[in-house]
């Protein structure tokens, strides 16, 4: 799991960052949207911890770019605000979760493993690349509008490579995504549905390809 921890107050980011690190997993600091926004597009994170109080932009407004752009990362929000009507607004956007401030590190670590076994749903939002294409609600895989033969755990692993394109995808958080979807698989099922699934776009003529990126994962390019 790699987390970003979206909060101006460094000193309560650091804390918590180091909460998730003991915890055995990844944790990035953005100390305003603009950073936040920025190591998005760098990086792959299975989830947002938001504070709504930013300095160069609101956090609601921030959720709502998110889910405008069809980005389904979990959000889980933390607040000083009293009142309740951001927390709702903020649920309303499309963020999966709120803390208050000043809250528990427990729970909150608590609330992020609760938040990862969540499957996304894309439902509703084709995804393509190139000239591929997973369409969400069908399950159909296509290149070039013709369709391309593939099994339910291959397509599940295309379509969370399309979610994540250009960025390398760890094979831990593939393994992660892959079983939260109800697929019980290995490690090596995983290496062996990629390896079906490069050899059909390559014989579709794709002009998307997975590139295997040594000792950490695959990349969609």
């Amino acid at each position: 799991m790699r987390v970003l921890i979206t909060e101006d107050n460094q000193q309560l980011a650091e804390f918590i960052q180091k909460a998730i690190m003991q915890d055995g997993h990844a944790a990035d600091i953005a100390l305003d949207a603009a950073t936040m926004m920025t190591q998005l597009t760098m990086w792959q994170y299975d989830g947002v911890v938001l504070d709504l109080g930013l300095p160069d932009k609101d956090g609601l407004d921030v959720i709502k770019h998110l889910r405008a752009n069809n980005n389904p990362i979990p959000i889980l929000i933390l607040t000083a605000r009293g009142g309740i009507d951001d927390r709702i607004k903020g649920l309303d956007l499309g963020a999966d979760d709120y803390l208050n401030k000043p809250f528990s590190v427990d729970e909150l670590k608590a609330r992020l493993r609760a938040l990862m076994r969540r499957p996304v749903d894309y439902s509703g939002n084709d995804l393509t690349r190139g000239n591929v294409t997973v369409e969400t609600k069908s399950r159909r895989v296509t290149v070039n509008t013709k369709n391309i033969t593939m099994g339910k755990t291959e397509v599940a692993i295309l379509e969370y490579l399309l979610k994540h394109a250009t960025l390398t995808v760890s094979k831990e958080s593939l393994f992660d995504a892959i079983y939260a979807m109800g697929f019980e698989v290995t490690d090596n099922a995983i290496q062996v549905a990629v390896h079906r699934i490069r050899k059909k776009l390559e014989g579709s003529d794709a002009t998307t390809q997975i590139t295997t990126i040594r000792g950490i994962g695959y990349i969609l390019s």
